[in-house]
C-alpha cells in the first residue's frame, strides 16, 4: 500500500476535490483505511508533505495554515482544506462539452464518446450536474461523414511528416449522401496542407492545391478516401502572396467566411447599431472612424464574405469602395426585388 501511497492520495483527491470542496486529512484517512485497514496518520502525513511540497507537478493544495489535532493527547497537527487543482475547471468543461455538443459535423456517435470522456475529466460534483442523462442530445440523423476524425488524423500526420495529400472531395446531394465534386469517386486532388482550423461550427483544412499557386479551403467532413502522398509538401512561401509564410490568426481574421479570394481593402459607412455585428464579424480587423452618424468603416477581406455580409446587414452598412462589390451588391438587389416584386417570386431568376 505504501508504495502506490502517493498514488492514491491524488487520485481520491482528483475524484472528490476542488478549491471549493476541500477534504480534511482524516477524510483522507478514512478513504485509504477501506483499502489498507493498518494505514496511519504519521505515514498519510508524510505521504502528503511530498505531495504539496511539489504542488506544481502533483496539483495538491491545501487552503490557509489551519490544523487538525488528532486528539488531545496527540498535539501533532495535520493538514486540512485539502484539495485537487482540478486541470479544467467546471465551466471549461461545460464550455468544451457545448462546443462537441452543437457542432455541426461533428458524427452522433463519436460525439457521444467524447463528451463521455470530457465528463470523466470533472471530479464527482461535476459528474453529479452534467451526466450524459442531463446533456441535451441532437439527433442522431444528421448527415455527417464518418471519416471526420479519421480524416483529421490523416491530415495531422501529413503535415507532421510535410508531406502532400490525395483527397476526393465531395458535396452532399438532396438525399444527404456525399457525391464526388469531380464525377469520379477514384479521382484524388494533389494537395498541400498547411493548417486546419474551425469556422462556423465547420473543420477546414486550409491547404494549396499543388497545380495552382495560391490557397484555399476544403471542409474536412466534405473530403473522402484520404492517403499520404510521398511527395513533399510545397513551401508555403512558394505561393503568391505568401512569400513571408502563413499568419493564421491574420488569415483568419480576414477570412470570416472561409471564403476563396484574396483579401481586399473595404470601405463602408455602419450605423452605430452594427458595431456588435461587426466585431463579431471582423474581430479587430475593422477600423472606426465617428461620422456624426455613425462610422466610417475599414476591412480587409474577400469581396465574397463581404458580398454576403453586406447582404444579411443592408439595414446597418453602405458599402463605399470598391465599385466592382458596389456593382455586385446593386445586382444582388435587382435579383431580389425582381424575384418578389409580383407576390411570393420565382424560382430562379
Amino acid at each position: 500500500m505504501k508504495k502506490y501511497l502517493h498514488f492514491d492520495l491524488i487520485r481520491i483527491l482528483k475524484e472528490n476535490t476542488d478549491r471549493d470542496h476541500p477534504m480534511l486529512q482524516k477524510d483522507l484517512l478514512e478513504e485509504l483505511r477501506k483499502k489498507d485497514e493498518k494505514i496511519n496518520r504519521t505515514t498519510v502525513w508524510n505521504a502528503l508533505n511530498d505531495l504539496l511540497a511539489n504542488s506544481l507537478e502533483t496539483r495538491i493544495h491545501h487552503l490557509g495554515e489551519e490544523a487538525e489535532a488528532a486528539s488531545e493527547k496527540d498535539t501533532r497537527q495535520y493538514y486540512t482544506n485539502l484539495y485537487y487543482d482540478q486541470e479544467f475547471t467546471d465551466a471549461e468543461l461545460r464550455w468544451l462539452i457545448d462546443g462537441i455538443l452543437y457542432s455541426r459535423n461533428v458524427p452522433h456517435a463519436d460525439r457521444d464518446v467524447i463528451i463521455g470522456k470530457l465528463c470523466e475529466l470533472g471530479n464527482q460534483y461535476f459528474k453529479k450536474n452534467m451526466s450524459m442523462k442531463k446533456i441535451r442530445r441532437l439527433s442522431d440523423d444528421e448527415p455527417m461523414n464518418e471519416q471526420l476524425f479519421r480524416n483529421i488524423d490523416i491530415i495531422g500526420k501529413a503535415m507532421e511528416d510535410g508531406k502532400k495529400i490525395g483527397a476526393v472531395y465531395n458535396y452532399m446531394g438532396p438525399d444527404y449522401e456525399l457525391f464526388p465534386v469531380y464525377g469520379d469517386p477514384d479521382y484524388h486532388q494533389l494537395l498541400n496542407p498547411y493548417a486546419m482550423v474551425m469556422r462556423n461550427g465547420f473543420y477546414f483544412l486550409i491547404c494549396n492545391k499543388d497545380n495552382y499557386d495560391d490557397l484555399t479551403h476544403y471542409r474536412i467532413d466534405r473530403m473522402t478516401d484520404i492517403r499520404i502522398e510521398d511527395k513533399p509538401i510545397k513551401p508555403v512561401r512558394e505561393l503568391k502572396d505568401f512569400h513571408a509564410g502563413l499568419d493564421i490568426q491574420d488569415y483568419m481574421e480576414h477570412n470570416i467566411n472561409m471564403a476563396f479570394g484574396r483579401p481586399e481593402r473595404i470601405t463602408f459607412h455602419a450605423h452605430f447599431h452594427a458595431v456588435p455585428a461587426l466585431i463579431d464579424a471582423f474581430g479587430k480587423g475593422v477600423s472606426f472612424e465617428e461620422n456624426g452618424e455613425g462610422f466610417n468603416c475599414t476591412v480587409n477581406v474577400p469581396l465574397y464574405d463581404m458580398e454576403q455580409f453586406a447582404m444579411q446587414n443592408w439595414n446597418l452598412i453602405t458599402v463605399t469602395s470598391p465599385d466592382s462589390l458596389i456593382k455586385a451588391l446593386r445586382r444582388n438587389a435587382n435579383m431580389l426585388y425582381k424575384k418578389y416584386e409580383n407576390g411570393s417570386g420565382c424560382l430562379y431568376t
